[in-house]
């Protein structure tokens, strides 16, 4: 029962972050392998069935407020559609402990590029500041 009221906070707390277009998905993953509520891929497949839930909403909101370029939107609709067969593919083929790795390898990628990114940010602010005094 423990497992039930975790995962309702893990999927509560990544829809929001992912209603938000910060990344939940890949926080709903990585909580739900952390506390061994699901093995990865069957956490990929419940983050995919909530990305499709958010994406919905998330999409008709930003028509609705004119966040999206339909010019841009239709260039980049088959290039998703093709990364996605290629992933589903790969995925198949992908042992889990192996998919497991790759995702923690991507996320740590992505988790130091935001810190060094941060700080260069930071310095930069700091240089202009310097100079307008």
């Amino acid at each position: 029962m423990e497992n039930w009221i975790l995962l309702v906070v893990i999927a509560l707390f990544s829809g929001t972050i992912a209603g938000m277009g910060i990344g939940g998905g890949s926080i709903f993953i990585l909580l739900t392998t952390i506390f061994s509520i699901f093995e990865h891929k069957e956490a990929q497949s419940y983050n995919l069935i909530m990305f499709v839930i958010v994406g919905i909403f998330a999409t008709i909101s930003n028509f609705k407020n004119k966040n999206i370029d339909k010019n841009l939107l239709k260039k980049l609709i088959i290039p998703v559609v093709l990364g996605s067969i290629i992933g589903i593919i790969l995925v198949k083929r992908i042992d889990e402990k192996i998919l497991k790795y790759i995702f923690y390898g991507f996320m740590l990628l992505v988790g130091f590029y935001e810190i060094i990114s941060s700080l260069k940010n930071i310095k930069k602010e700091k240089l202009n500041t310097e100079r307008s005094d």
